[in-house]
């Protein structure tokens, strides 16, 4: 406990140093890093009440159409495919809390916004992911309901990865990347004026 309030107290002064030193890209660095690593504290405390949200949310969808059982408690579906059933458990890595706090940690130092529009891009972002991971796991029920275990490999290791990193990627693209390609200027020409255009 000792060590990790003296790295705390490090990291605050090595931004401060950044700060006064305007080296913007090292202080969103550190910042970013160091804020990833803070969160990581809070997650033996969070983690078990998210996943049972999660697993209670998406089982509303399984008691609409019949294809899995949930059961939050213990963070699990039941899917079901002709005479066999499957068991899927949601950890930490499933549930989408490190990619939220990976997300909120880029956000926090990103230069761009004002604080306001940090908070509001924040939750809609984490709201984002939610729902992409939603679509994640839902994905892979559904090829196990529909082509049963042999699929699973597939299902949990590919195509569940490539439908979730795809569409964080396009948050990504639209919160990060667009932001900056707009903001930019040559000359007397500006993305930004020619976005306020269309």
């Amino acid at each position: 406990m000792i060590l990790k309030i003296i790295l705390f107290v490090l990291w605050v002064y090595a931004l401060t140093v950044l700060k006064r030193g305007k080296l913007g890209f090292y202080y969103f660095l550190v910042g970013s890093v160091g804020t990833f690593f803070v969160l990581l504290n809070f997650m033996p405390y969070v983690k078990d009440y998210f996943i049972y949200g999660f697993v209670w949310v998406l089982g509303g969808i399984g008691d609409i159409t019949g294809m899995y059982e949930s059961y939050a408690q213990y963070g699990m579906f039941f899917i079901n495919h002709n005479d066999t059933v499957m068991s899927l458990y949601v950890d930490m890595e499933c549930s989408g809390i490190i990619e939220m706090m990976v997300y909120i940690s880029l956000l926090a130092f990103f230069p761009a916004y004002k604080p306001l529009r940090k908070i509001i891009t924040g939750i809609v972002g984490v709201l984002y992911i939610c729902v992409f991971n939603f679509i994640r796991i839902y994905t892979i029920i559904w090829m196990i309901f529909c082509f049963g275990t042999p699929v699973y490999s597939l299902a949990h290791a590919i195509v569940g990865r490539i439908v979730f990193y795809v569409l964080t990627l396009c948050l990504y693209f639209y919160v990060f990347t667009r932001h900056q390609v707009i903001g930019q200027k040559v000359g007397k020409f500006s993305y930004e004026n020619l976005d306020d255009k269309q």
